[in-house]
């Protein structure tokens, strides 16, 4: 008779597969047994006491306002992440604004249901946010030592900078508004206020995201001998531009003395690190065909109502570019320094590194000359990238995924326990696996987008029953009166000196929306009346939507369908995946 031990196939941390069987005779093991100890001196099999390996770590990396094609200039980023791990090709922010989507990724919710539709009141800001329920409590309580560095969501430091969220065992986070400066910025550090510079001294050794780099790095080279795992949130302010001291917005048009600026207003690159200035002086904006689109009359009316990018418009457009890839240098190399420290300190086989944008940016695209809000591939589409054991190197995953499932995936890799309902799901499957995929739609929502009960039309009067009051309107319509970028005070609105916004009969202007990805398709509905919907198999820039095309007709009646129980979903309800939609007729 004989004894069989199989070890079952397995997949070790370089993602190679094991196999092992081994098969001997049952008088042959028991004689080794027991001659074992004898010929070695050591004690029996039994009794060998079994090394208990230590939990994964993870190393979340955030940039703010970074759009798709800048990957392009981060050589080690992608090197060492995109090529030795996942890179999620259809990655979507759920609300492309800073604190919406910062506030989901802590939360794993949506913004309708953590509360946190924009990035002031009375819609959002940091005090609408539940801290209490958020990710570094659940990671915390699973045993892991928890640190973040940089940017909060924002306002956070307003009320108290003093205060340090709950769930963070070593905090280091930025004070608004301070946050938005390369030099100058304040940092609270575990209760304890210090300040790095002065905006208008720029000190190679206080450049913001060089300050961030070396204490990410002071952190991992503390934690790693420690007997517990460590989660380490990082997020560097690059590419974002800066707000400087007395500047309401930085290069933000000419302002004449009355009526409204000649040239749509520019959000000015943030000061990049001393040694990459110029870097990119002769960069040219990327070919494009939706930069300054010629014909709107396919958009919503407020973005129909556009004026052209003239030559000095396009002007300010490429010098912010360039600007904005030189910051973004700094961040390649941090993450650089980041990964050799994980390796010499022997804890890069046994850590996640996740690396995102909390949304992306316009360049001219739709003749948008800056900002995000909206849910176009320019601003709704970012980088997403994934490293760690199990994760074959060089993948590429097409699978719909979202900001909404980072708490998800953290959680799952951490064995954490959230103490509500997750929107998202975790990513790791998708990652282990990229040919992996699901008929799982994404949902994208702004402001008073994505609420089951309509808000309230403008004038007197109560609003609908469990609906928003009158006055919580105020970000979507600033948004189609110019005001893309949120930061600060509106954009210049884009009608021509002298003449007034004409409104469409019957509709309010407002760019607040609910929008819904899946297969090729997005669809956006918009809280004033308009719609957009584009095959991006065939229409990648969207140039032309088929909202009103009578060959989409069953295509839009089924995303309408869908999108209605997206909105308002809770858990569960938003995971469920649905049929393909049907082909154009």
């Amino acid at each position: 008779m004989k004894a069989t031990i199989t070890e079952k196939t397995e997949r070790g941390t370089t993602g190679r597969r094991r196999h092992s069987v081994v098969s001997v005779p049952t008088t042959v093991l028991g004689l080794l047994l027991l001659l074992l100890p004898a010929a070695t001196g050591c004690v029996s099999v039994q009794d060998e006491p079994k090394a208990e390996k230590k939990r994964p770590n993870v190393l979340m990396v955030m940039t703010d306002d970074q759009w798709l094609e800048s990957m392009r200039v981060m050589s080690e980023t992608r090197k060492l992440l995109g090529d030795e791990g996942v890179t999620f090709d259809r990655y979507h922010p759920s609300s492309p604004l800073c604190c919406p989507s910062r506030s989901t990724y802590l939360s794993g919710q949506f913004a309708h249901n953590n509360g946190v539709r924009h990035n002031s009141a009375p819609q959002g800001g940091y005090d609408k946010l539940n801290e209490k329920k958020t990710l570094p409590v659940w990671m915390q309580k699973a045993g892991y030592v928890t640190s973040h560095i940089g940017k909060y969501p924002n306002g956070y430091g307003v009320k108290d900078p003093k205060h340090v969220p709950p769930g963070w065992d070593e905090w280091r986070g930025a004070i608004d508004p301070t946050t938005y400066r390369m030099w100058g910025y304040q940092l609270n550090e575990n209760g304890k206020l210090h300040t790095y510079g002065k905006p208008s001294e720029e000190d190679p050794k206080l450049y913001q995201t060089d300050v961030y780099r070396d204490k990410g790095v002071d952190f991992i080279k503390r934690k790693a001998e420690g007997d517990k795992p460590f989660f380490l949130s990082l997020a560097f302010l690059a590419p974002h531009s800066e707000i400087l001291p007395n500047e309401e917005k930085v290069n933000s048009g000419d302002t004449p003395e009355s009526g409204p600026p000649p040239h749509p207003g520019v959000g000015a690159a943030p000061r990049p690190a001393p040694r990459h200035k110029g870097t990119f002086a002769n960069a040219r904006l990327p070919e494009n065909p939706a930069y300054n689109e010629s014909d709107m009359r396919d958009k919503p009316l407020f973005l129909q109502q556009r004026p052209n990018l003239d030559s000095e418009t396009t002007e300010r457009i490429t010098e912010s570019y360039r600007g904005r890839l030189e910051s973004l240098l700094a961040v390649d190399e941090a993450v650089a320094k980041l990964m050799s420290t994980l390796k010499s300190t022997g804890q890069l086989d046994n850590t996640y590194v996740l690396f995102a944008a909390d949304n992306g940016f316009f360049f001219g695209e739709h003749r948008v000359p800056t900002g995000k809000f909206l849910p176009h591939g320019a601003s709704g589409q970012v980088p997403m990238l994934l490293r760690g054991p199990g994760i074959d190197a060089g993948q590429h995953s097409k699978e719909l995924t979202s900001n909404v499932d980072l708490a998800a995936t953290i959680s799952d890799i951490g064995d954490a326990d959230p103490d509500l309902a997750l929107d998202g799901r975790s990513l790791l499957p998708y990652g282990r696996d990229p040919r992996k995929s699901s008929g799982r739609p994404v949902l994208q929502e702004i402001a008073e987008g994505a609420r089951r009960t309509p808000v309230a039309p403008p004038g007197p009067g109560k609003p609908p029953a469990g609906g928003p009051p009158n006055d919580d309107v105020s970000a979507g319509r600033a948004a189609a009166a110019g005001d893309l970028d949120m930061d600060g005070p509106a954009s210049p609105t884009p009608q021509s000196p002298g003449k007034k916004r004409k409104v469409g009969k019957g509709e309010e202007l407002s760019a607040a929306y609910e929008a819904i990805r899946i297969g090729d398709y997005l669809y956006v509905r918009y809280n004033a009346g308009g719609r957009e919907l584009y095959d991006l198999a065939t229409d990648p820039h969207e140039l032309t939507s088929r909202h009103n095309d009578p060959r989409y007709k069953k295509v839009r009646a089924f995303l309408d369908q869908r999108l209605d129980k997206l909105q308002g979903c809770v858990g569960e309800e938003c995971r469920e995946e649905i049929p393909q939609p049907p082909e154009p007729e």
